[in-house]
């Protein structure tokens, strides 16, 4: 059996930047958004916070996408992929545990899955696995479910 891990920490960085950048931008664009709403008034855009807080914003940003980025990459850690005697085994959308038969994978596709690139092995009725990108031996994973992709 050959078990490929996430690499969780890896996933962590990746996560804790998208939000980061998801985060920061919303809140730039709501201050924007306000600033040209109440006719160019910094006085009145800035009526609940003052301006030496905006930085003070942005680091709790950052913090906050720092936590649920490491507590979201921990949580991933148990979507490892597992292949035993040509049978793959790995978790769905919903995390669900799915295993079936190589030769039953119909088609691979890259998939960005709420902010974490994966790739879906699909195997028709029977399921779907959702491989995180950030996996130990990618390489060597991908090139093995190359070989079984029907073409299409």
């Amino acid at each position: 059996m050959v078990v490929y891990k996430v690499k969780w920490k890896e996933l962590a960085k990746h996560m804790t930047r998208q939000l980061f950048y998801i985060l920061a931008f919303g809140f730039i664009a709501l201050m924007l958004i306000r600033f040209f709403s109440t006719g160019f008034s910094v006085s009145i855009t800035f009526e609940h916070i003052k301006i030496f807080q905006v930085p003070i914003a942005f680091v709790l940003i950052y913090l906050f996408s720092l936590t649920f980025g490491y507590a979201i990459s921990v949580f991933f850690k148990c979507a490892y992929v597992t292949i035993d005697d040509d049978v793959i085994s790995g978790r769905n959308y919903w995390l669900f545990k799915k295993c079936f038969n190589l030769n039953d994978i119909e088609k691979a596709f890259p998939f960005n899955s709420n902010g974490m690139p994966v790739v879906i092995v699909d195997a028709g009725k029977k399921g779907e696995i959702y491989i995180p990108v950030h996996i130990e031996n990618s390489e060597e994973l991908f090139s093995i479910l190359d070989k079984y992709v029907k073409s299409t």
